[in-house]
């Protein structure tokens, strides 16, 4: 008979035997089932609905499930939990208020000497890095024709001197002599002049008579006539004679004249004047230092021919420390304040300046005021265009809350510092001063009791946070 079943595997028993003595057809084997899973009921037997393998599985749902669960929350903790944080509180501390930079050394005076005409450089007693003293010789110049000039320019003085000399001096009695007897032969001469003019009138009368007469021809009052004209020119020259000879003698007796002597004079001084200055451009034959200083430059050669352009370059003893400040400082800087002055080359040693310095104008493009330091008992080692670091002191012992580098950061153009207030970090804008070795100062944004997380990594404004005990 065939048994009816709820499962997927039907189960079977062996058909009746057939009557007879046919031979038996072969059977199918049958299926071995547990007599556990065989229900009989109604004369039928039914396979039982198995159960076992729906509770195992639903057993790993739930299992599979619980874990999901798990791992979301455990997940969910470990993104949502409060992160460890350091603080701080703002110290207030004295410190010294400072603006950092570097500046450049420099002389305090600083030239380029060169020569004011062409010439072949004959001698160079100086080389680079030489201290010379003002007036020193570094270099001798080829100048024929100026020393031609200075030759002429001489012998016109010695000309003017001798001139004002004599100007300046009395008559000689030979000169006082010689006018005097040149005033009496004037008046002989003026007077026989005078005799012959008297002579030739009264022969001019008498002819004239006679030609009334009818004694004498026309020849001979034509001759009488020309007698006394030469005898009146006679008379004439003679009277201006004796004016001349009178003047000389009075000019004789007069000297020395008071504008003789003023001319003479001023003729010496133009010669003398022009004696200094063909000296000065014989000098320039040889440059000289104008001031005391160390050689940086020596742009020339022995045999070289040079002209106006720099021959040397010339720092002063004496040297100046230049610093370009952003001119937002302009209001923190005043002239007398100190800096502390380094190099990079020498750790370790310090010393002090004094602003001694700043522009009047502002640097329109870069922005940058200029000021310059006096240093104070330099080190042997400072040299010009040696680069320092300086620290200048804008105000000493002020009280100033400060915190550590590590507790702020950027946040576009602003410093910012988070803050832990109940469990959140707060974003706090602050205004710092520039780093001081002992920390930043805040000049507002926080106050003392702020708790002000250091190293806060990537936390961010409005996160859950935990003060490490």
């Amino acid at each position: 008979m065939n048994l009816e079943t709820n499962s997927a595997s039907p189960a079977s028993t062996p058909p009746d035997k057939p009557s007879g003595g046919a031979a038996e057809e072969p059977q199918t084997p049958a299926l071995a089932v547990p007599a556990s899973h065989v229900l009989t009921e109604g004369g039928g037997a039914y396979l039982k609905k198995t159960t076992a393998q729906p509770k195992r599985t639903r057993f790993w749902l739930y299992a599979a499930l619980i874990l999901v669960i798990a791992a979301s929350g455990a997940g969910y903790w470990v993104l949502h939990r409060p992160a460890e944080i350091d603080i701080v509180r703002p110290a207030l501390t004295s410190i010294n208020e400072t603006i950092a930079s570097s500046g450049l050394v420099g002389g305090v005076k600083e030239s380029s000497i060169g020569a004011s005409f062409n010439g072949a450089v004959l001698r160079l007693p100086v080389k680079l890095g030489d201290h010379v003293q003002a007036g020193e010789t570094l270099a001798v110049l080829k100048n024929d024709i100026t020393q031609a000039q200075v030759t002429q320019a001489e012998t016109a003085v010695v000309t003017a001197r001798a001139q004002l000399k004599q100007t300046s001096r009395g008559p000689l009695a030979s000169e006082l002599q010689a006018s005097l007897m040149q005033v009496s032969q004037a008046r002989a001469l003026a007077a026989q002049a005078i005799s012959e003019l008297d002579l030739a009138r009264k022969t001019q009368q008498r002819t004239q008579a006679l030609s009334k007469a009818g004694v004498v021809s026309r020849s001979d009052m034509d001759t009488s006539a020309s007698a006394l004209a030469a005898a009146e020119a006679k008379s004439r020259s003679g009277t201006a004679s004796i004016r001349l000879a009178e003047a000389q003698l009075q000019t004789v007796r007069s000297t020395p004249r008071q504008e003789d002597v003023e001319l003479a004079r001023d003729r010496l001084a133009e010669a003398q004047q022009s004696l200094l200055v063909v000296r000065e451009q014989a000098g320039e034959a040889t440059v000289t230092a104008p001031f005391s200083g160390t050689i940086t430059a020596v742009n020339v050669e022995v045999g070289q021919n040079v002209d106006a352009l720099g021959l040397f370059g010339l720092v002063s003893d004496a040297l100046e420390i230049r610093i370009d400040l952003d001119e937002s400082n302009l209001a923190d800087i005043s002239l007398g304040q100190k800096a502390l002055l380094s190099a990079a080359a020498f750790p370790g040693e310090t010393f002090e300046g004094k602003l001694k310095e700043i522009s009047p104008s502002i640097n329109k493009i870069r922005g940058t005021v200029s000021i310059k330091l006096e240093p104070i008992a330099p080190p042997a080692w400072l040299k010009s265009g040696q680069t320092l670091n300086v620290n200048l002191v804008t105000n000493q012992a002020a009280w100033r809350l400060l915190v550590p580098a590590s507790a702020l950061r950027r946040s576009g153009d602003r410093n910012v510092a988070l803050v832990v207030q109940g469990d959140r970090a707060i974003e706090k804008i602050v205004v710092t001063r520039p780093p001081t070795d002992k920390g930043i100062p805040v000049l507002a944004g926080l106050d003392a009791s702020a708790l002000v997380i250091v190293n806060p990594g990537k936390i961010q404004p409005g996160d859950t946070v935990r003060i490490k005990k």
